[in-house]
Parts: structure tokens; sequence; C-alpha cells
């Protein structure tokens, strides 16, 4: 299996750095970086043009910069299926919700709901668009980090050991 971890965003909400931002001493995407690496032998960062990322030592997709789906999309063609996706901005992901995710996926693309929200973690197993399902996660909170309050709750919560 693979994996890719979405990190073009333009970082508009918080800062157009966030993936490196850091989270309890890692940064952002290094540490979504070492879950994706528990699960998949190969591991790219999808970026645009304009990523701080850019010079990343990681294998590199650079997509068109066409918004989150889209650039998802264009990604998992690039690498293949089966394909695990993550966003740069979710630095805490609990083990046991990917290992949901992968064992109840029974379509083609799976995405993970966290009490009812979707928080952008998908695996891809094909490319039909119309065999999708959700897989909701409930056992703890998953949190992007979009806003500077955002960043300061998740620290918080690393520190406490969440």
């Amino acid at each position: 299996m693979k994996a890719i971890i979405m990190a073009g965003g333009k970082g508009t909400r918080f800062t157009p750095l966030k993936p490196l931002v850091e989270v309890c001493g890692l940064p952002s995407y290094y540490r979504v970086y070492q879950v994706a690496r528990m699960f998949a032998e190969e591991v790219f960062l999808a970026i645009t043009n304009s990523s701080p990322l850019i010079f990343s030592a990681l294998s590199k997709i650079i997509t068109e910069g066409r918004g989150y789906e889209m650039d998802v999309y264009e990604a998992v063609k690039t690498v293949g299926v089966p394909t695990l996706v993550f966003p740069a901005d979710t630095p805490i992901i609990p083990i046991d919700a990917v290992e949901i995710l992968i064992s109840s996926c029974e379509a083609d693309i799976c995405s993970l709901k966290n009490h009812g929200d979707y928080v952008g973690i998908s695996l891809w197993r094909g490319f039909n668009t119309s065999n999708y399902q959700d897989v909701e996660y409930s056992s703890s909170k998953i949190y992007n980090v979009n806003t500077y309050e955002d960043y300061v709750r998740v620290n918080y919560l690393c520190r406490i050991g969440v």
C-alpha cells in the first residue's frame, strides 16, 4: 500500500507554512508521515509548486492546486491504488482510526468521519467515485489545525498525552 500526505494548501486561515508548524516538537507533516509509514511502504507528499515543502527530501507529487478533492484525485491517479490519503494538518492521528478505516472499507473510496465530520483521511482502492463509503470513528477526536486556536489546542493535547 502507498500513502499520500496532502500538503499543498494555501494556509489562508492560519499560515502558508502550516505543514511545517511544530506540534509537540515535530513539524505537523512529519507527525502525519510517521503514521503513514506504519501502513505504507511508500509515502508521497502531494504539494503545489508554491508549497514550503518543495525542497523536502521526501518523494513528491506536484498537483495543480485546484482544491483538496481535485488534488487528492490527481495524486492518487499518479501513484495508483491502494492508497491511504492523509492531510498534513492532522498531526495527531489515532492508529486505531486508520486500522478501522482499512478493515471496514468495502468500497472503491472510503472516507473517515470523526464524530460525524470528514477529516480528510481516506482509503482509495479504486477510482469509481460512485462506489463510496463513509467509515465512522468516534473513539477520540481528530483535530485539523486550520487556525491558531486549533494549533494551541493540539499542542496542549499533545503535552497532556492525548
